[in-house]
Parts: C-alpha cells; structure tokens; sequence
C-alpha cells in the first residue's frame, strides 16, 4: 500500500510539470462540505422515481457523463451540488475519493482521476450502483490567490513552480448560480490528469449523482397534514416546511425528527403568508442560521443558500427541508481524503417535494384535458403540465400507476415516451440564474402540437399546428446567426409536425440541426469565455438530442432519409470540416440503422 502511495505521489509531480512538490502532511487543513440531497414523494409518502432532471444547466466547462447515462429513470434521489473547501495555511497535495455504493456520480469539476463505474445492468430495468470518484489536487491557501497576490496569471506566494495558470478559475456570466460557491474564504485547488494537459482551477470540487435509495425519512401530505417520521439512528435536525403559491411564501420550523418522536403538523396556512421578496429574505436567513449551527462557515452557509435560493424558496409547491447527520452522509456517501485532514465538516440537506392529493388530482385532470376537443381546455392542461417542469416525469409516473381513469393512464404510459417527459431539462428557467423565464405562447403550442401527434391525438395536433403556424408565418423568419432563433426553428418545426405535414417537418428539423451545429461550432472555436450557455455544444448533447432524432425519424417517414444521406455525402467529401452535415448524416445512420457508421461519426465528435 505505501508503495502505490509512493508511486501516485511520483507520477502526481510528473503530471504536474515538475511542480515544487507540496507538503505530505497537511497540517491543520480543515475541509468543509455542502450539498443536497432531493427526492419527490407521492401522497402516500412512497418516493417517485425519475428524479434525473435538470433545474438548471451547469457551466459548459464541468465534465459529465454521456446524456445517455445521466437519463435514469429509476432514480429515486438527485445529489446536487456537493462542493468541498479547504482550509490550509501550507500547499498541500491531497487525494480525494467520495463513493456511492447506491448509486453513480455523473457530473463534476475539476476533471476527476477516477469516475467508475460505466453502466452497468443489475437486472432489469437499468440500475446504477457502486459509484465512484476520485481526485488528486493540489490546495492552496486563499492568502497566495489572485485577491493577495496580484494578476489572476501570477503564481501562488513562495512557489517554485513553472506553471503560469495560477488560479485561472474558468469564467462564468456575472450574475451564473455557479459564482455564489466561490463567495468564500477557501482556498484554491487545482488539478493535472496527465502530461501536457492544462491544470484546472477552482475554490473548491464540484460532483452530482443519482441514487436508487432513498432519503431515510418518510414524509406526505395528507388532508393540510404534514406528516414524517424516520428510521435514521442520530435523527433529522432543522425541519423547514416551505410552502409557495401564487408570488407568495410561508413556512414553518421544527427543531428535530427522531425516530421515538415524529412529526405530525398542519401544512403553513397561507393567511399570513409574506410577498415573495420578504419571504425569501426572512427564510433564507432563517436557513443560514441553522446551517451555520450545524457545522458551516456563515459564508458557505449563504453560499449554498444563495445556489439553491430560486429553486428552495421562489419555486410554487410544498417541499420539507432537512439537515441530516454527518453519519448519515459518511454511510451514505463514504469521503476519504489523504492524508487525512484535522477536520471534515459535511453538511447535506435533504429536500423532499411533497405531492398532495389535490396536486396529483390536478396532474390526472390535466393528462384528461389533453384529448379535450376544447382547444382552450387542451392548452390550459399543457401548461399545468409544463409548469410542473423538471417533476413532471415523477408525476407522470404516478399519474400511470395509480389513476382510477383508464384514458389517463393510458395516456401518462404514452407521455413517458415523448421528449416533453423525458428531456433533461423540462423546466423553463434561466440557464445562468436559475430564475423562471418567459415564453412566447406561441412556441408553447408548438410544442403542445407536437406532443400531441406523439401521444397519438392526430385530429387535436393538427388543429393546435396549424394555428400556431398561423401565428409563426407572421413573426420574422429565424436565421442562423441570431442565438435567439433557436424557438423559432425549433417551433416551426414542431408545428408542422403537429399539423401533419411531414415533409415541411423534415425540412425543418434539419434546419434546426444545422442551427445547432453553428452553436457547437462557434464553442469549439472560442476560449471558455465565450461558450454559449444556451442551446447545444457539443457531442455529448448531440448524440441524445430530440431534434437530431426527429430528422432522421422525419426523414425515414418520408422516404427522403437515402437522398438526404447521399448529398450530406457529397457535401463531406468536398467540406470534410462540415459540421453540420457530419451530425445530419449520425442521425440519417442512425435512423436507417447503420449503427456502424453512426458510430465511427459519433466517435470523432466525443469531446477527448
């Protein structure tokens, strides 16, 4: 064993450009950690399954897992944002590696040594456990960064090392989510995985996972009831139930759940419910408070609070919030870090969306009014759907298994296999902010169109395409350089989907592609500054893309999927940099079942 350690120390400085090799012990290094862990549960307090979704994206520069394995719908739990500090007054070299014995790590920054596993198939349906991530860094003290130090490119006080990256954190928009997490004392890590590659920066790490296990309480809803109760050894402490509705905010606090006492309370009236400005001030402080008190610096518990402020305390719903034992953490998530630091302070919440019975009756009710002949009924039901945003899979699920209505049924099963369910991010908020956005209604029965026709409503679609043709032939036609296009493809071609003309679907969708291909493009050929945080950029987000999957279906549908594939051909052999005819002919392989040649394009696109 200390000859490995030896070893990955030796091959460390290496990796590292013969950087002046930190101190093996780091003495007095205190490492603090946050995050949260979220689950939804159904009016009989049982927990939902298809807790993958997105709220918000993350910057373009954290690493992840392919689409396709951050898409698990058996995932009863959502890791979010854990992020570590460390404290140190000396550089130190240390490893860190965090497991998940029930479940995967799916997104992280700076680039880990080690994730593992791949996907693995425990049966069926498709399971993920045994996870793990590992890091080697190099910590330095918030004293020798940029703020003390001079230019962001200058190197860390009293260092020998020949790396001219000094605490170059990658940049992100003013106002990005991701920014509140560097708003403390910490220091800076920095990372190297091989030879030759360029150090990555950061006040701290940063993984994500999804897990088939879940939170150790037991919560529902019931008749303006709360109740919870839990099997955890050392207890829940600092309860919050938050209640949102309509621009206004209430809550109430418990200071513990133990498994001799549970807890059993009236859901927050909204009688003396605050605007939501005042709201969100007075529980945010009220949550920072007890954060602090259950481990955190004052400035990582705002830093957390901060993160998770719009989607905590701004988003409409019933949701309890909890601080769970570091016992639990450690046996949920086991962290070593080596050597081993003076302290290690791990404070997870745990976020539980509550599903009442009045919540579910209005998701059945809205499925129902998707097959309404009353246009009006058909677009308020969507728009209840839609604003369920990245719950909406979880609700649907439910909606599938436990509604007394057959029609419903059936039609939540065929719900779960269209892209409005099923794409990552079903919410419409901001991608920088994490605050709601606006949408066209126009684009939003576009959409409603195109859902339709998939869940097999043909004579509903065609009326909702075609009247939102109607609209879009008025507005200005999209073009591609404009970023903002994007709805504009993107609706012009669910609209014809909708109406049923095939063929003028096809064309769109293609062009859609086309358009996403110049995004990924003008990431590709620009520094981290100026990464697009809108839209796709890069294979990773190709290669499970509904728009790209829509070309080729449309295209097979059509018959036009051999001549599309021999002109994008063509078009490769005289513009072998081709871009967007590179992805057209994947999805073209693909949809004809060419899998070899998909294959071999996708493979040439995967970020290395």
């Amino acid at each position: 064993m200390k000859l490995r350690i030896l070893i990955a120390s030796v091959l460390s400085l290496v990796a590292a450009g013969f950087m002046r090799a930190a101190p093996s012990d780091p003495a007095g290094m205190v490492v603090h950690e946050w995050g949260t862990f979220l689950a939804m549960n159904g009016s009989d307090g049982i927990s939902l399954d298809g807790m993958y979704h997105e709220e918000h994206a993350l910057p373009p520069f954290v690493h992840a897992r392919s689409k396709d394995q951050l898409h698990l719908p058996m995932s009863l739990i959502k890791g979010e944002t854990p992020v570590i500090y460390f404290y140190t007054r000396q550089p130190s070299r240390v490893q860190v590696d965090v497991d998940f014995p029930t479940g995967l790590w799916t997104q992280w920054y700076p680039q880990a040594t080690t994730v593992s596993p791949g996907i693995v198939q425990v049966g069926s349906p498709l399971r993920t456990r045994d996870g793990r991530i590992s890091w080697n860094v190099d910590v330095w003290p918030a004293s020798s960064g940029p703020a003390n130090s001079g230019p962001a490119n200058s190197e860390p006080a009293n260092s020998e090392s020949a790396n001219s990256e000094w605490a170059r954190v990658p940049p992100t928009n003013a106002d990005a989510l991701w920014n509140h997490a560097r708003d403390v004392d910490a220091g800076y890590v920095s990372t190297v995985t091989a030879p030759g590659v360029a150090r990555e920066w950061e006040r701290f790490i940063f993984y994500r996972g999804l897990g088939e296990a879940p939170l150790p309480i037991q919560a529902r809803v019931a008749g303006g009831n709360l109740t919870a109760t839990t099997t955890e050894p050392d207890g829940v402490r600092h309860l919050f139930v938050v209640r949102i509705e309509n621009g206004r905010g209430t809550f109430s606090y418990a200071p513990a759940l133990t498994t001799q006492e549970g807890l059993s309370q009236s859901i927050p009236t909204m009688d003396g419910a605050l605007p939501l400005d005042q709201f969100v001030e007075r529980v945010s402080d009220a949550v920072a408070q007890r954060l602090t008190e259950s481990g955190l610096y004052a400035k990582e518990a705002r830093a957390m609070v901060n993160t998770w402020k719009t989607s905590y305390f701004k988003t409409d719903g019933v949701r309890l919030l909890f601080v769970l034992p570091q016992s639990w953490t450690d046996r949920f998530i086991p962290m070593r870090i080596t050597p081993r630091p003076a302290q290690l302070v791990r404070v997870m919440v745990g976020r539980v969306e509550l599903l009442s019975e009045e919540r579910e009756r209005r998701a059945e009710t809205a499925i129902s009014g998707l097959a309404s002949p009353d246009p009006g009924v058909r677009e308020r039901a969507f728009e209840t759907l839609r604003a369920e945003g990245r719950y909406v899979e979880p609700i649907v699920r439910r909606a599938a298994q436990t509604s007394p209505d057959e029609q419903v049924r059936t039609l939540a099963r065929r719900l779960l296999l269209t892209d409005f369910v099923t794409e990552l991010r079903t919410t419409f908020t901001d991608a920088t902010t994490g605050e709601r956005v606006s949408t066209d209604p126009v684009h939003i029965q576009a959409q409603l169109a195109s859902l339709l026709r998939d869940v097999g409503l043909t004579a509903e679609a065609k009326q909702e395409g075609e009247a939102a043709l109607v609209k879009l032939t008025r507005m200005a036609p999209p073009t591609m350089s404009d970023h903002l296009s994007r709805e504009k493809f993107r609706s012009l071609a669910r609209a014809h989907e909708g109406a049923g003309h095939d063929a003028e679907a096809l064309a769109w969708y293609g062009k859609f592609v086309e358009f996403g291909s110049q995004v990924a493009g003008a990431s590709r050929g620009c520094a981290s500054s100026c990464h697009s945080t809108i839209g796709p950029r890069d294979a990773t987000f190709f290669r499970d893309w509904y728009a790209g999957q829509k070309f080729g279906e449309y295209a097979v549908k059509t018959g036009e999927a051999q001549r599309l594939i021999a002109a994008h051909e063509t078009v490769l052999s005289a513009t072998p940099d081709s871009l967007a005819s590179r992805l057209s002919l994947a999805y073209l392989y693909d949809a004809t079942g060419d899998t070899r040649r998909a294959a071999a394009i996708w493979s040439r696109l995967a970020p290395k």
